[in-house]
This record gives C-alpha cells, structure tokens and sequence, in this order.
C-alpha cells in the first residue's frame, strides 16, 4: 500500500476527482488531505477549502482519502482537535503557530492528540512569503525542527512527522528522529525545491544509524498533476541508496498506516 501523508485540498474545480485520476495512475492508494483555509484565510492562492471541504471528500472517498484537519497553534483551542477528531479526521496538520512549536500554551493541545492517537503533521522549516504575513505574524523561526524537542519529550506518545526535513535545518530535524522514537519526517517539496538539489549522499550523511531510513515517510505536498513526480523523486533517490524492499515498503505506506492507526481497521 502507498499512501501520501502530505496533500493538500486545492480550491479548484474537480480538484478531488482529478487527484482521484492521479492517484489511479501513480498507484498511490490513500491521500492524508487536508486544507489551510481554517487558521489563515486565503494566505496563498488556491489554499482556502476548509476543514469542511475536507470532511466532504473524505465522506465521499472514504476508502481513498484520509482527513487531516487544520489547526493553528494560539487561535484555535484544544476542544478543536477533539471536534476533528469526532467529524471522522484521523491526524491533524498545523503550521503558522503564534508561538513557537514548544511553547507550553500548546501542550493542551498535544495531550489531546495524543490520547486520542492522532498524529500530528507539522510544517517545520521555512514559510512561503505571502500578503497576509503580517497580519498572521508569521516567523518561520518558530517552526524549527528543534522547536518540537520538548514536545517530544513531554509528549512521548504522541506521534509527530516533520514536513520537508525542516528545509532548511536539515540536520536538526534528522537528529530529532534519532534522538525520539516518535518522530518522523517527510521530503515534501516541489519538483523546483531543496530535494531534487541534493545528491543522494545529502541523506546517507543525515540518517546514518541503523534504521534510519524507517524514519521517513512519503509525502508530496504538491498538486496532483505533479503527483507521479513526486514519487518518481523519491524512487530514485530510494534506489540510489540501494536501501531494502522492506524499508522502501515502510516510506511508501506501512509507516504512515502504522502512524494513522489502518493496521487493524476495517
């Protein structure tokens, strides 16, 4: 099975249907979808659907999309998680936080995500520019992979995935997934971003210790029709690191189906 942890509802016409098409064609079986409609307005185009959008695709499509729903550490409460996590989302994504990942303002919030079990996708590393920065007070600071130190330590069954390596605090967020068992990241970027400029020995030097690899999972972040590039990325560079059928099973979806509590479910 093949899952993307990292995909995110676009305000398109047939968006859905056309991510449907992709996924068909890539062998992609399961999406994690969410939107950023909720914590920011329209902060970048064509990313306004809200959590609601998203609950009606995943209604619809049960059996290919998962929802994430959006929180925004500092506007939204606690009670937010367990109201996603009753309309059916099985993970939350949160990015823009108003205070730094481990502020203890936020620790309600892990609690709770991480008694009902579900893990939490957080943008770690730089912030797109946009018009709405300085209304959001936005600082990309705040997302720093290190930011998460505490809440893994405070929190150790929570289950965490770090977008992007924390581009560009690449080692910070590799060192984080050695030091906690609980934390894991994705190489989400576009096909023009930090990924495709990298060599393959970039991610030998960064997860060097026996099992490493298992720390990754696979997510694309990108549009559908930039869906199958996406996973040809990671393919190459997997088969550049000459790494096992098991660990390249585990990336691609036995990671994240763990993470997201499939193994079982009916």
């Amino acid at each position: 099975m093949i899952i993307d942890l990292h995909h995110h509802l676009i305000a398109e016409d047939d968006y859905v249907d056309g991510l449907l098409r992709a996924m068909d064609a890539t062998g992609v079986d399961q999406v994690c979808l969410s939107g950023l409609g909720v914590p920011s307005g329209g902060w970048l185009p064509g990313l306004t659907p809200t959590n609601d959008d998203v609950a009606a695709a995943m209604h619809r499509h049960p059996e290919r999309i998962i929802g994430f729903g959006v929180i925004r550490l500092g506007d939204d409460p606690p009670e937010r998680i367990a109201q996603l996590h009753d309309a059916g989302f099985r993970g939350i994504k949160t990015t823009r936080p108003r205070a730094d990942y481990d502020d203890p303002r936020f620790d309600e919030h892990y609690a709770l995500a991480e008694r009902l079990g579900m893990p939490v996708l957080f943008h770690t590393g730089m912030i797109l520019p946009s018009p709405a920065d300085r209304r959001d007070d936005v600082s990309s600071a705040r997302c720093r992979p290190v930011r998460l130190d505490r809440v893994a330590r405070t929190f150790p069954e929570l289950k965490m995935v770090m977008a992007h390596l924390g581009m560009p605090w690449h080692e910070e967020a590799a060192q984080m997934c050695r030091f906690h068992p609980n934390v894991y990241v994705d190489l989400s970027g576009s096909q023009q971003g930090w990924r495709n400029r990298k060599a393959p020995s970039f991610f030998a030097d960064l997860f060097w210790w026996p099992g490493a690899l298992d720390k990754i999972v696979f997510g694309s972040d990108v549009h559908w029709r930039e869906l199958a590039s996406a996973r040809g990325d990671h393919e190459r560079i997997l088969d550049l690191l000459n790494i096992t059928d098991e660990t390249r099973a585990a990336i691609f979806g036995g990671t994240a189906s763990r993470l997201i509590g499939l193994e079982g479910a009916s």
